[in-house]
């Protein structure tokens, strides 16, 4: 059995790194996205509310000023506070931060056991981890199964929650109650460490049923997380940095110019008002929406 665990756990981890880098590539090489205005640009200095370099006179005679620290401030609220679903989500919200906090927390106790593992585990280290992997399973546990009852019972979020991502939080409720439980069962983190040494050398650990059970389940999440939506902890990169904040200027002759070209002419196969099916993007963006024809 114990073999069995071992063995699953690094099949689990090559999944997940080989998809990731796949679907990372895949990002990395789509094509240009057609560059709609999405003002505030967050490397934009000085403007917060709105507007870009290009509302200047002359701009093209003038150095391009980039504020790095505009990108960082915008994506840590984005990241440790939720921003955009507390402003567009609020009711999500409550169940979504104790859920991205407790993995957040769970994530860093992993970071120390591995450095545990490596043979630093003073008593203060066990005990800071011991109660990380307490406060990171029980958020995590909490802000699943909120998410999970928000998400069945709210009209507007039922609409788009499948039976998938149900399941999905429910193992997730799980994984959170067990690694709570693990962190404060009576080997605690110093059997979790010894296990790791062992599987670090590809041997099999003789663990207990509780965190036999807590690997496997942690395993499977890990394993399937990078056919989810769950992604966008690395995609966020592209839309934010290749989509909302792409405002390099176009010039003539330039690789950026071909790939926009190229992707202008991609077909539209979807209608609105605004929009009609059977023209590329270009003529979309150079025409005027015809009237609709009404029976």
């Amino acid at each position: 059995m114990f073999t069995v665990l071992l063995w699953w756990i690094v099949a689990a981890c090559a999944v997940f790194l080989v998809v990731c880098a796949a679907r990372a590539l895949k990002f990395a090489r789509a094509p240009e996205h057609l560059r709609w205005d999405l003002y505030p640009v967050a490397h934009e200095p000085g403007r917060a509310h709105g507007g870009g370099y290009l509302e200047e006179k002359d701009w093209w005679t003038k150095p391009r000023k980039k504020s790095h620290f505009g990108e960082i401030a915008f994506m840590a609220f984005e990241i440790l506070l939720l921003k955009g679903v507390w402003e567009n989500n609020r009711s999500l919200w409550w169940g979504s931060l104790p859920f991205h906090w407790g993995l957040y927390i769970l994530m860093a106790t992993t970071v120390g056991l591995l450095v545990a593992t490596a043979g630093y585990s003073p008593a203060w280290l066990i005990g800071l981890l011991t109660g990380a992997g307490l406060v990171g399973g029980v958020l995590t546990a909490i802000g699943a199964l909120l998410l999970f009852l928000l998400r069945s019972s709210q009209r507007k979020l039922k609409a788009y929650t499948t039976v998938l991502d149900k399941l999905n939080l429910l193992l997730l409720v799980c994984f959170g109650a067990l690694s709570a439980a693990v962190a404060t069962s009576t080997s605690g983190m110093a059997g979790v460490i010894e296990a790791m040494r062992l599987m670090v050398r590809f041997q099999p650990p003789e663990v207990s049923s509780l965190l036999a059970a807590q690997m496997a389940v942690a395993a499977l999440f890990i394993l399937y997380m990078p056919f989810t939506r769950m992604i966008h902890f690395f995609t966020k990169y592209f839309t934010y940095h290749q989509v909302r904040w792409d405002d390099r200027p176009v010039k003539a002759g330039s690789k950026l110019e071909r790939r926009l070209r190229a992707a202008l002419e991609f077909g539209v196969d979807w209608s609105a008002e605004h929009v009609r099916t059977g023209k590329t993007w270009g003529e979309v963006a150079t025409t005027l929406p015809e009237p609709e024809k009404k029976n």
